[in-house]
C-alpha cells in the first residue's frame, strides 16, 4: 500500500505514465524465522552471517530513495529476528520512504514466556516511536487450533492477535497508519474470509488476501528454485480435478462475499481486479495474463544485498550494494535481462507484485487504493481480551467440506 504524500505524487504519476519507476520494493532483512509455517520454506535458509551491517543498511536506504522507491516492505523470514531492525526503520524513514514491516507477530521463544513477550512488544513500540506506521501480520484463521497447526507452533494465534491488538490501539487515529492482516487463502479457510474482514475492522486493521501457492510434487523441493519460498502441503491445496465443482462453488461464494464487502467500504487492502484474479487462480491454477512489471514498478533484495526483479527469479544481476548498481539499473543491459526474465516467468499471485501492477494498470485499482488510504478510522479498536472473547473460535477447527481433502491431495500429489 502506497501512502499518497505530496513528495511522492511526482514519482507515482511518473510510474503511472511510464511504469518505469520502482515505486515499491521488498527487502528481506533476514531469512531467519521462529515459525515453520506449512506453506513457507524460507526459514530453512536463514544465516545471520549473510545479513547487512548497520552502515550498509544506511547505504541501501539512500540508494532506494535515489532510485525513486516510495513504499518499502521489510520482510523475512521474521524481521524481529534481526537485531538491526530498529536501525533499518530509522534509516528508511529518515530517507522519506513509506515503510511497512511484515512480521508474524510471535515473539522469539513464544509469547507464553512473559519476559520474551514484553521484550517483543517493547521493540514494536520502539519502531512506532521512530515513526513506523504500518505493519502486516499473518493470520489465516479465527480458529486458534487451526492457525497454530499452520504455523507449527502452539500459542501462535494468541501471540499474533495480542500483537495486532497492541498495534491497533497504538496507531488509532494516526494519519497514514494502516496495519494489515495478511491472510493466505487455502482449502482450510475459504468459509472464514468474510469474518476475517470483520475481525480486521474490529481491531483497527485492514486485511489482504493471498491465494495459496504450493509445490505440485514433494520432489520439487530438491530441484525447484521456488521451493526456497513454498512447500508441498496438499492439505492446504484446492483441488481442481475431477469432481471439483463443489470446491469452485466454495471459492465463488467466498470471493463474491468479500468483493461485496469491499464495495460496501470494508477495509480490504486488495484491489477488486486482484481479488478477481485470485478467484480465477484458485479455480483454474492460471496466473493473470496482463503482463508483469517486475524490475520496473517493483523489485526485491535479499538479506545479503542480492537484487532480483522478483522472488521467483534466480540472481543474475549486479548486487544492490555494488557502487555501480544505480548506473546498471538504468542501463540497456539491465532492461534486456529484465525483459527476458519477465517473459520467461510463468507468473505468480504475490499481492505485493500483482496488486501494484493492478494499481497502475487499471483506474479501478488506483482509485480503490487511494480511497482506502485516506479513509479515517475513528472507532476504538478491541483489546486482546475483547478480541479473543468475540472472535476466537473454540474447539477444534472443522475439516473442509466432504470430498475436498481427497481432491486437494490428488491435485497436489
Amino acid at each position: 500500500m502506497i501512502r499518497f504524500t505530496a513528495r511522492n505524487y511526482a514519482r507515482i504519476a511518473q510510474a503511472a505514465l511510464t511504469r518505469r519507476v520502482p515505486v515499491y520494493a521488498h527487502w528481506g532483512i533476514t531469512h531467519r524465522c521462529n515459525l515453520t509455517c506449512k506453506m513457507c520454506g524460507i526459514w530453512r535458509y536463514g544465516d545471520e552471517k549473510e545479513e547487512l551491517r548497520p552502515d550498509e543498511i544506511h547505504v541501501m536506504a539512500a540508494k532506494m530513495a535515489r532510485l525513486g522507491v516510495v513504499q518499502l516492505s521489510i520482510g523475512g523470514g521474521e524481521p524481529f529476528a534481526s537485531k538491526n531492525l530498529e536501525t533499518a526503520v530509522q534509516a528508511f524513514i529518515d530517507q522519506g520512504l513509506n515503510l511497512r514491516v511484515l512480521t508474524n507477530g510471535v515473539p522469539q521463544g513464544n509469547g507464553r514466556n512473559v519476559v520474551a513477550g514484553r521484550a517483543y512488544l517493547d521493540r514494536v513500540d520502539r519502531c512506532i516511536d521512530l515513526g513506523l506506521k504500518n505493519f502486516s501480520i499473518s493470520l489465516d484463521s479465527l480458529y486458534p487450533t487451526r492457525f497454530d497447526d499452520i504455523c507449527e507452533v502452539d500459542g501462535a494465534w494468541d501471540d499474533a492477535v495480542r500483537t495486532m491488538t497492541h498495534i491497533g490501539q497504538r496507531l488509532q487515529g494516526v494519519s497514514g497508519a494502516m496495519p494489515t492482516i495478511n491472510c493466505v487463502v487455502s482449502n482450510l479457510n475459504l468459509e472464514e474470509l468474510p469474518d476475517l474482514v470483520r475481525f480486521a475492522g474490529d481491531i483497527g486493521f485492514a486485511v489482504s488476501f493471498l491465494p495459496v501457492e504450493l509445490l505440485a510434487d514433494a520432489k520439487d523441493g530438491v530441484r525447484n528454485w521456488e521451493a526456497r519460498f513454498i512447500r508441498y502441503r496438499p492439505e492446504l491445496g484446492i483441488g481442481r480435478g475431477e469432481g471439483a465443482s463443489q470446491v469452485r462453488a466454495r471459492i465463488d461464494r467466498a470471493y463474491d462475499r468479500i468483493i461485496q464487502l469491499k464495495a460496501d467500504g470494508a477495509p480490504i487492502l486488495n484491489s477488486t481486479p486482484y481479488l478477481e484474479a485470485s478467484r480465477m487462480y484458485l479455480k483454474t491454477g492460471r496466473f493473470p495474463a496482463d503482463g508483469c512489471d517486475a524490475g520496473r514498478l517493483y523489485f526485491s533484495v535479499a538479506p545479503n544485498g542480492q537484487f532480483t526483479i522478483c522472488h521467483r527469479t534466480v540472481h543474475q544481476h549486479l548486487d544492490f550494494m555494488d557502487p555501480g548498481f544505480e548506473e546498471y539499473f538504468h542501463s540497456a543491459l539491465y532492461e534486456h535481462r529484465r525483459m527476458l526474465e519477465a517473459a520467461s516467468c510463468e507468473g505468480c499471485m504475490r499481492a505485493c507484485w500483482i496488486d501494484t501492477s493492478s494499481m497502475f494498470r487499471t483506474m479501478q485499482g488506483f482509485f480503490e487504493t487511494a480511497r482506502l488510504t485516506i479513509r479515517p478510522r475513528t472507532a476504538r479498536p478491541l483489546d486482546f481480551d475483547q478480541a479473543r472473547q468475540r472472535w476466537a473460535r473454540t474447539g477444534d477447527a472443522p475439516a473442509p467440506p466432504s470430498g475436498d481433502q481427497d481432491q486437494a491431495n490428488r491435485a497436489a500429489g
